[in-house]
């Protein structure tokens, strides 16, 4: 049943990808190179049209995914609120159309209040006309809350770059801040103000800088951080992430796209998304501390979309600080990825200990008893079938092990008195245990020595116990 389940969520999901792809080709198909005769009234207007349509398609497609009470009443409420919260946007909406983001999140927010109830006691117990007050409540206020929320955030984030955008930028590597709040506003679709405010500075180092960490991170760190995050996802999840992967390759240059794949990014793996604006930052301190040549003009950056002819890439001329700079792009993010994941891996399995040893009523620290720490030690070392040879010098241990994928080292670290020293080469891990040396060492070598707990010597349990018949008594045969 679980598998079924796990089936019909990943084609649901699927259809999030549909929109993005559906946008793709519609910002394609109206181009100036496929359609050169087109009125730029027209094509602008149905750019417009199209970078409305299909970002509520998109919310509809969220909706499809998200279990509710009534599919149909979800779907009115979702579009009806998408086209209020169009209709709402603040001054220079023309903008904010361009990319409505605030209005998807805002829709977004409504589901939470048509979700069903979690058990069947809910429709016993609570009258359906509070129910139907309660849900019509929140399905005012969510939205409502959500879009006042954002729209003073943008806001003070735009206040903030305005009255430090002259004084700061271009003097010094604190402008590497506007990295961060460039991909934050592109998430939101109100990167505009920063666009602009660049073009004024076109000539200074650090915006030249600024453009080259920008293009990088989103024609190359994102589409690398979603494939390296997709390997550590469930089975049904993987397809998914696996075709945003190529979404993002395919669709890097349309401002529409890269903000809903950033958006999805920062709602399902707000890790990953951090990633990506350390990454950011990275490369604008890279870029400038080489004086990388700018990659594009800066009237290019994602007003709303990029031009690639326009782009100078590694493939396009040889040129070898912007390969290093790209190279850096795709090896940075997949390093970081892959180090959270271990941490997040070494965290779940403490919390699992833990919560064993609450369960089991006891912890070991460096001051428990002896015999409790040596099975600490085995349970930390992952088993006696983990243990190749134990050895003594002093205070320390010298543990040898199979594999490092059973061993907690947190753990260990957590019954000795310093820090482990480890050894990944020869699979050694010294431990300093103090007085316990002596102790742990003979009675870990007796554990693996008789890993099945067998005693050395036969103790008679109790006498032999043996059955024999009873005697019966037999009776003098009668005289005939």
């Amino acid at each position: 049943m679980r598998r079924i389940h796990s089936y019909g969520y990943q084609h649901r999901s699927i259809l999030l990808l549909l929109p993005l792809m559906l946008l793709a080709i519609c910002t394609w198909a109206l181009s100036y190179q496929v359609m050169p005769l087109l009125e730029l009234g027209t094509r602008n207007y149905l750019l417009l049209s199209a970078r409305i349509f299909f970002p509520g398609l998109f919310v509809l497609m969220v909706a499809f995914v998200v279990p509710t009470v009534d599919r149909f009443l979800q779907l009115s409420v979702v579009a009806f609120t998408y086209v209020v919260s169009l209709l709402c946007l603040p001054g220079h909406a023309i903008d904010f159309l361009t990319n409505p983001m605030i209005c998807v999140v805002t829709s977004v927010s409504t589901l939470f209040a048509l979700l069903p109830y979690q058990n069947g006691f809910e429709d016993t117990f609570v009258p359906k006309p509070w129910r139907l007050v309660s849900t019509c409540f929140f399905v005012t206020v969510l939205p409502t809350i959500t879009f006042v929320c954002m729209v003073l955030i943008l806001r003070q984030i735009n206040t903030f770059i305005l009255y430090t955008f002259e004084q700061s930028f271009g003097q010094s590597l604190l402008s590497v801040i506007y990295v961060p709040l460039y991909l934050l506003l592109q998430t939101l679709g109100a990167q505009d103000l920063v666009g602009s405010l660049i073009t004024l500075r076109y000539q200074n180092t650090m915006v030249t800088a600024f453009v080259n960490a920008i293009v990088m991170t989103n024609l190359v760190a994102l589409p690398t951080t979603l494939f390296v995050r997709s390997f550590f996802t469930k089975r049904h999840v993987r397809l998914f992430m696996t075709l945003l992967v190529i979404i993002a390759i395919m669709t890097g240059s349309i401002g529409s796209c890269v903000s809903l794949t950033l958006l999805l990014l920062l709602i399902f793996f707000p890790g990953s998304f951090s990633t990506l604006l350390i990454t950011g930052m990275s490369c604008f301190i890279m870029s400038y501390l080489l004086e990388i040549p700018p990659i594009t003009v800066v009237q290019n950056l994602y007003l709303p979309d990029t031009n690639l002819a326009l782009t100078t890439l590694a493939w396009d001329e040889a040129n070898s600080l912007v390969a290093g700079l790209e190279a850096f792009a795709l090896i940075l993010p997949a390093g970081l990825v892959l180090f959270s994941m271990f941490i997040r891996r070494e965290r779940i399995r403490d919390r699992k200990r833990k919560l064993r040893s609450l369960n089991f009523g006891y912890t070991t620290g460096a001051s428990s008893s002896p015999e409790l720490n040596a099975l600490a030690f085995l349970r930390a070392l992952g088993g006696m079938s983990n243990i190749v040879d134990i050895a003594v010098d002093g205070a320390w241990l010298y543990i040898q092990v199979v594999s490092h994928e059973g061993v907690s080292l947190s753990s260990l670290n957590t019954l000795v008195q310093e820090k482990v020293v480890v050894d990944r080469a020869t699979m050694l891990y010294l431990c300093n245990v103090g007085e316990q040396s002596q102790f742990l060492h003979l009675r870990l070598s007796k554990f693996l020595e008789n890993p099945m707990g067998e005693a050395q010597y036969d103790v008679p349990v109790s006498v032999p116990f043996h059955i024999q018949p009873m005697p019966h008594h037999h009776s003098a045969t009668p005289a005939a």
